[in-house]
C-alpha cells in the first residue's frame, strides 16, 4: 500500500525537521530527524491528538456527507470553481497541493478534472478521504502540520486551502508556508471567516465557548442534540425570511434551506455536521478585507484579489 501511494509522488517528501529527502523502509518514511510511520497507507508528519481532533472524528462520521458524488449535486465544483476563478479543467496534470483536506470533498472534483493532488489534514480525517477517494494513481494522502508541510520549497503549481485558515494558530504563519512551497507564478486559493458585527450580536458564541471544551465524544453528543431540538423549528418557518433571520440570530444550528436544493434528509445531515463545525473548533478567527490583504502581501504573494464567497472572504493570489 505503501509503494502504490508512494510512487506518484514526483516531488519526493522531505523531513519537516531537517529537511531532508525522505525514503521507504518497511512501513515507515526514513532519513530525516525521526521516521514517519505510514498507517494505513498514509505517512503520519502528525499525530491526531491535537487542536483538530474534533475535526477528525467529525469527517470519518459525516464522511459523505458533503461529497457532490452523495449529493447527486455541483454543490462542492461550484464553490471550488468560483474561489478558483478560472475553468478548473486548467487544473488538468498539475500538481496540487490541497491542505485541510477534511473528508475529500474538494479532493473528489480535484481529481475529476485530472489534477495530481496532493492532499493532507491535520487530523484524521486522511482515513476518510482515504475511503473517498482511493484508490487513485492521482492521488497522494498524508496527515500533517500546515505550518510544516513535508515538502521543498516551489514544489506545486496551486495550493488550495479551503475551510481551515481559521482554524489554525496562525493565519499569518500558514499564508507563509503554502507560499513558501507554491512555484513562482503558482496560484493560491483560500478562504476565511469574514469580520462583521453579526459575531458579538449571535448568541451561538456562548455555546461555542462550553462545547469546545468538551471532550471530542461529547461534543458530539450535544452538538446532535442541538440539531434535533433546533432543526424543526427553523424547518417550520422555513419559508418565513423574517423568522429565518431571528433563528440565526439565536440559534446554535447551521440550517441551508433555500440555500442548497437538497431534500430535507440531506439537509438535516448537513445541520448536523456543520453544527458540530461551527460548534468545536479550537481557533476562530475573523479578517477584515485589508487585514487579509496585508497577510497575503507579507506571504510574498501578489496579483492579490480578496472578495466575498466561501466561508467569508475568498483570497486569491500569485506568487
Amino acid at each position: 500500500m505503501a509503494d502504490r501511494l508512494l510512487s506518484v509522488t514526483a516531488a519526493p517528501f522531505i523531513c519537516p525537521g531537517n529537511g531532508a529527502t525522505l525514503r521507504i523502509e518497511g512501513d515507515a518514511l526514513v532519513g530525516g530527524a525521526r521516521p514517519y510511520p505510514i498507517v494505513r497507507g498514509v505517512p503520519r508528519f502528525a499525530g491526531s491528538d491535537n487542536y483538530a481532533e474534533a475535526f477528525g472524528l467529525q469527517w470519518n462520521i459525516f464522511r459523505r456527507t458533503q461529497l457532490d458524488s452523495q449529493t447527486g449535486t455541483s454543490i462542492t465544483e461550484d464553490r471550488l470553481a468560483a474561489a478558483f476563478g478560472r475553468d478548473l479543467s486548467e487544473l488538468a496534470g498539475k500538481r496540487v497541493l490541497e491542505a485541510g483536506s477534511g473528508a475529500g470533498r474538494f479532493t473528489e472534483v480535484l481529481l475529476k478534472h485530472g489534477a495530481r493532488v496532493y492532499s493532507f489534514d491535520y487530523s484524521s480525517a486522511v482515513d476518510a478521504n482515504f475511503e473517498n477517494n482511493m484508490p487513485s494513481d492521482q492521488l497522494t494522502l498524508f496527515q500533517a502540520d500546515v505550518r510544516h508541510i513535508p515538502f521543498a520549497d516551489d514544489t506545486f503549481d496551486a495550493v488550495f486551502c479551503l475551510g481551515v485558515l481559521q482554524h489554525t494558530p496562525s493565519t499569518e504563519q500558514s499564508l507563509g508556508e503554502l507560499a513558501r512551497v507554491l512555484r513562482p507564478g503558482g496560484a493560491l486559493v483560500t478562504d476565511h471567516y469574514k469580520w462583521h458585527p453579526g459575531i458579538f450580536t449571535s448568541l451561538y458564541l456562548p455555546w461555542w465557548a462550553l462545547i469546545r471544551r468538551l471532550s471530542a465524544e461529547r461534543q458530539l453528543k450535544v452538538t446532535d442534540w442541538l440539531t434535533k431540538t433546533f432543526f424543526p423549528i427553523h424547518w417550520a418557518a422555513r419559508n418565513s425570511g423574517l423568522a429565518q433571520l431571528l433563528l440565526r440570530r439565536i440559534s446554535p444550528i447551521n440550517f441551508y434551506y433555500g440555500d442548497f436544493d437538497l431534500p430535507k434528509d440531506m439537509l438535516y445531515q448537513w445541520s448536523r455536521l456543520d453544527t458540530h463545525d461551527r460548534n468545536t473548533d479550537h481557533f476562530k478567527r475573523h479578517l477584515t478585507r485589508s487585514q487579509y490583504i496585508c497577510l497575503l502581501k507579507a506571504a510574498g504573494l501578489q496579483e492579490i484579489e480578496v472578495f466575498v464567497g466561501g466561508t467569508g472572504f475568498v483570497g486569491r493570489a500569485i506568487k
